[in-house]
């Protein structure tokens, strides 16, 4: 294991607003951009942390080369995205989070996102380049079938990982999973504000790799978490009349 970063100065006494958390493996190429686009919107409230999942493409040098910009850095074997994102919240000093990848990047209207956050029972989310155009989605029940919010966006307040952490059976969709929970937990709200939070590029970790566990329970999950007019639109969306009434008669 290695770590790093100006926290590990004993000096530090930082209490952050937003934890931004970014977990990296082999992202030499373009972490670089990541740390420079969080550099330009970073202040006393927002913290950088990042967790590597023990690279060997020199991703630890430019996180190394970087400390001036970085609270605090992990580098160890993890088992997956998820698995790293739950480990950060270890080391986070943040009242809300918002998890990046290597990849991703920040864009001006974070810092107006972030005057925003107030409610420690709210998850505000914003707005991402998505695809190459602004996606400007106020989210409701049913558009929750067709689209998870972009975790770029989205700020938690630290009260939802007191509560949940990603499960990990899910390997690419854990997050849609904590949102939907979220979603129907009363304990939490969801605001939109109109600002450009993010850009991600085409192609990501979802567009090319399977969640067969997702796709199992995905009918099961809308069911549990959604309301039952928004659950019966999205069966017959993707059944058809008959298949969403034949469930409907069955209770499934």
């Amino acid at each position: 294991m290695k770590q790093g970063g100006l926290s590990i100065n004993r000096t530090y006494n930082k209490q952050a607003l937003v934890s931004i958390v970014c977990v990296t493996l082999n992202a030499a190429k373009t972490l670089p951009f990541l740390i420079k686009s969080v550099a330009e919107q970073k202040t006393d409230v927002v913290e950088l942390i990042i967790c590597d999942g023990g690279s060997t493409d020199g991703t630890i040098d430019i996180i190394i080369e970087n400390e001036t910009v970085i609270d605090f850095w992990i580098s160890e074997p993890d088992n997956g995205i998820y698995d790293a994102m739950n480990k950060s919240l270890n080391y986070i000093k943040g009242q809300w989070v918002i998890f990046f990848g290597a990849d991703d990047l920040l864009v001006d209207g974070f810092s107006k996102m972030i005057q925003l956050l107030k409610d420690p029972s709210t998850i505000y989310y914003g707005n991402v380049i998505y695809y190459g155009k602004e996606l400007l989605k106020l989210y409701d029940d049913y558009y929750l079938t067709k689209l998870n919010f972009c975790h770029q966006a989205i700020f938690y307040p630290k009260a939802v990982f007191i509560k949940y952490q990603y499960d990990l059976q899910y390997k690419v969709y854990a997050d849609y999973h904590l949102n939907l929970r979220c979603w129907k937990d009363p304990m939490f709200t969801f605001v939109h504000a109109d600002y450009l939070v993010a850009s991600f590029p085409d192609g990501g970790f979802s567009n090319y790799t399977k969640d067969v566990v997702f796709d199992k329970d995905r009918d099961m999950l809308f069911k549990k978490y959604l309301k039952r007019s928004s659950y019966y639109r999205y069966l017959n969306r993707t059944l058809g009349f008959f298949g969403m009434f034949v469930r409907f008669i069955q209770n499934k």
